[in-house]
């Protein structure tokens, strides 16, 4: 049988248009035509600072927002590797204190991911269910995070689904007495006017995530003002709500997080302001918009000051969106949104059932949320011999015992820590990467290893070699079959042989459903070799080495730095933050830093709270 050598690769798009009431849409016209297009910019306002970080490939690259699918990390103007910034040479030894705060060109005006639309509606509106709108709302096609705020636009496309599904989400509200009633001000004025001004006041705040100007207020009670002509024979407050939260979820100011506040001449940072941190916080940590204890410190003048700023993200980062905010990364970062394409025919693999991808996803989310409230680091990711399994996963890991057939049911069981250590000998990824003929795909096992957990940049293929099948035979091992074409003496072993394919040799004791094994077509396995980790060669066999090897490699740790901070600030990383991603890496390879503490350094520390005049 013959396999490509190579796999393409290509991003989605999105399109839905909608109904819409004509004399409401004329209405809204002219409040929303503030100068949003496809270029993502409010009146003008650009980025901070000259020029841009850079670009480059990134969690998500060709993939539709959140999926966290095909791609690598890194790119852009940093690097994460092994470097030796301002230590003498030594690349591990830990400085007395950390670098200055670097401040970069960065986004003033950034438009909120798919997710963090959905999310922010949801909590805006005090709704407990808004899929039947929110479905039709379709993702970004992006390279890299779904929140780096330079690739996210408002297409016409995504214009017309995002003024739908503005005015479904108000039918929704104004056809609930409940829910309308959770949004007016307790106490609100009773009189029609007073109760309307007290309405648009409050609700405008949470939307625009700041306090609304006179002059918005003013626009907006006249909008309010016209519902009994736009929606005749309805109720006056309801037809105002309406038109309103209709306003006010197609404005910029709903749609972007910004960063407009002004400094004194000659100012060399512009410090964010209380409603700009309390966007930027929430955003950053739990996804959505801030909560009522953010927005109280705010409305106070209280995120001036680090130690509350601090109390503030360790709250939500403790809370239940916190958990969700980090599964939001590690599902992005390491593509578990390919899981659920993961199939296997059962006359090959007789252990393997059509709900275990599901298990195989939630079992890498509560094992990284485990580490992370445990107060692990970023060692325990490639050392830690545990598992979560339930009864669709327990056969591939070898596990007896009684566990629930519920994929999202998992019990924590220790595995045998000769076979297993960490995220790379779990089920998950061991079935993401597999041949036709059933055979595990060693190349692309390697190349997640290399870009996803290294940050290295890959060369593109050689053209020539487009189209080249890897020809297996029953009398050759997996590994024999790849070597053949891309080992020593071939024309990829510069790449192949030096870049990735060692990393993917090395699960070959395991199958492409990840249970373990030693005999492949009738032969013992190989999988031992050897990889350059921070400029030295080191020796391995097998995956739990490997594995041991990327827990001590500071490349290791810098890649997974440059990614949070990727993510945290929603923009690529630039090359002035090397140093930054040094430091942190350096404290992490250490044990010197949990993944939680290096989460609230990164949203407390100076960079994330100042920007660039």
């Amino acid at each position: 049988m013959q396999r490509p050598l190579h796999h393409p690769r290509r991003a989605a798009t999105f399109h839905r248009t909608g109904p819409w009431h004509a004399r409401a849409a004329a209405a809204l016209v002219g409040l929303l035509s503030l100068g949003v297009g496809c270029t993502g910019k409010i009146s003008g306002v650009g980025s901070t600072g000259q020029g841009s970080p850079g670009a480059g490939g990134g969690p998500g690259a060709g993939s539709t927002s959140g999926a966290g699918n095909q791609g690598t990390t890194g790119g852009g103007g940093a690097s994460a590797g092994a470097g030796t910034t301002g230590q003498g040479g030594d690349p591990y030894a830990i400085p007395a204190s950390p670098p200055a705060a670097t401040l970069v060109p960065s986004s003033r005006v950034a438009r909120l991911s798919r997710q963090q639309w959905s999310n922010a509606v949801r909590d805006l509106l005090k709704l407990p269910d808004i899929s039947d709108v929110d479905s039709n709302v379709t993702g970004d096609a992006l390279i890299g995070f779904d929140n780096e705020g330079d690739a996210l636009f408002v297409t016409e496309q995504l214009r017309k689904e995002l003024a739908d599904a503005a005015e479904k989400l108000a039918d929704k509200v104004t056809a609930d007495a409940a829910a309308l009633a959770r949004l007016v001000p307790a106490n609100a004025p009773t009189d029609a006017a007073g109760k309307a001004k007290a309405f648009i006041t409050s609700f405008g705040q949470r939307a625009f995530r700041r306090p609304l100007t006179d002059a918005e207020v003013t626009t907006q009670v006249g909008l309010f003002n016209q519902g009994p002509t736009l929606y005749p024979g309805v109720d006056v407050f309801k037809a105002g709500v309406s038109l309103v939260i209709q306003a006010m979820l197609q404005a910029p100011q709903f749609l972007y997080r910004t960063e407009l506040g002004t400094a004194a001449a000659g100012a060399t940072k512009i410090p964010l302001d209380d409603w700009e941190v309390a966007s930027k916080l929430a955003l950053s940590i739990i996804n959505t918009m801030p909560d009522d204890a953010l927005f109280a410190a705010a409305v106070a003048g209280q995120l001036r000051d680090k130690a509350v700023v601090a109390a503030q993200a360790k709250r939500l980062l403790d809370g239940q969106l916190g958990t969700a905010g980090i599964n939001n990364f590690n599902l992005q970062l390491y593509r578990l949104g390919t899981y659920d394409l993961i199939t296997r025919d059962p006359k090959l693999f007789p252990d393997f059932k059509p709900t275990a991808p599901a298990a195989m996803k939630q079992e890498v989310l509560q094992f990284l949320g485990w580490l992370f409230s445990q107060g692990r680091g970023v060692k325990d990711f490639y050392t830690t011999p545990v598992g979560f399994v339930n009864a669709l996963l327990s056969p591939i890991y070898g596990v007896a015992g009684s566990f629930s057939s519920d994929p999202t049911m998992l019990t924590k069981v220790d595995l045998n820590p000769e076979q297993r250590s960490g995220l790379l000998t779990q089920a998950g990824f061991l079935s993401s990467y597999m041949e036709g003929s059933g055979d595990p795909d060693i190349i692309h096992r390697g190349v997640f290893i290399a870009t996803r957990l290294l940050c290295k940049d890959l060369p593109p293929p050689d053209p020539k070699a487009m189209g080249t099948m890897i020809v297996e035979s029953p009398t050759r091992t997996n590994r024999e079959s790849v070597e053949l074409l891309t080992g020593k003496g071939t024309c990829g072993e510069s790449c192949h042989g030096l870049l990735f394919n060692p990393l993917g040799f090395a699960f070959e004791n395991f199958d492409a459903i990840g249970k373990y094994r030693t005999i492949d077509h009738n032969k013992t396995v190989n999988a031992a070799d050897s990889y350059t980790f921070d400029g030295q060669l080191k020796s391995f066999d097998g995956g739990v080495e490997l594995s041991q090897l990327l827990a001590e490699a500071k490349e290791t740790h810098a890649c997974y730095v440059q990614n949070m901070m990727t993510y945290l600030n929603g923009r690529e990383v630039a090359p002035q933050e090397q140093a930054m991603i040094d430091y942190y890496a350096r404290l992490s390879r250490a044990g010197m830093v949990s993944l939680h503490d290096m989460e609230l350094a990164i949203v407390t520390g100076d960079a994330f709270l100042n920007r660039l005049p």
